[in-house]
């Protein structure tokens, strides 16, 4: 992994890509398994969704050679032509090279710098939704902190249903989707 270039593609904050490496280390270690599942059962949409957010997930943290390999079964699933299972056994692989290294690395850092931020109350967060709106349209990843230092101002804001379904997707580095999300709500 490029530490440096993680850290640069979050506008410099290394406590944030902390988190985001925390948080990839502990939702993604079944990701290709996922995949697997849902090609296997014959849901390819499921299959390229999951596929797609790892590949993201992936480039979120510089993990460039996972986000290859997504990239290479994604495209292998969009086209249907190609050795998936041989190309999932690969991501697989690389996938449990990058979880080593962030294994590594979480046991020789302090244990906050993979700590999830508190809550802050509503009324610190006027416009959270109007920021995280920018924040996503961006692409940037300081939207996973403001999902969950401004999430009573989003739930009141967007409804605790519609906070969740935004902030799920905002954790799993979808923010097309959550951006979507929301623009569907505020044009609804």
């Amino acid at each position: 992994m490029n530490h440096a270039g993680g850290v640069a593609r979050l506008m410099g904050d290394g406590a944030l890509f902390g988190r985001v490496l925390a948080r990839f280390r502990n939702e993604y270690r079944q990701a290709v398994a996922g995949v697997r599942a849902a090609y296997d059962q014959g849901d390819m949409p499921l299959a390229l969704r999951l596929v797609h957010t790892l590949k993201g997930a992936a480039g979120m943290i510089e993990a460039v050679p996972l986000r290859r390999q997504a990239d290479a079964v994604e495209r292998l699933l969009r086209t249907g032509a190609g050795d998936v299972h041989g190309s999932l056994v690969r991501l697989q692989n690389e996938l449990e090279r990058v979880l080593r290294e962030l294994d590594v690395l979480a046991s020789t850092l302090p244990g906050r710098a993979f700590a999830a931020p508190a809550r802050g109350p509503a009324q610190a967060h006027p416009d959270a939704v109007g920021r995280l709106e920018t924040l996503l349209d961006e692409g940037n990843g300081a939207a996973v902190d403001l999902v969950r230092e401004a999430a009573d101002a989003l739930a009141a804001q967007l409804g605790e249903e519609g906070y969740r379904d935004v902030a799920d997707r905002v954790e799993s580095f979808d923010f097309d989707g959550a951006l979507a999300l929301l623009r569907e709500r505020a044009d609804g």
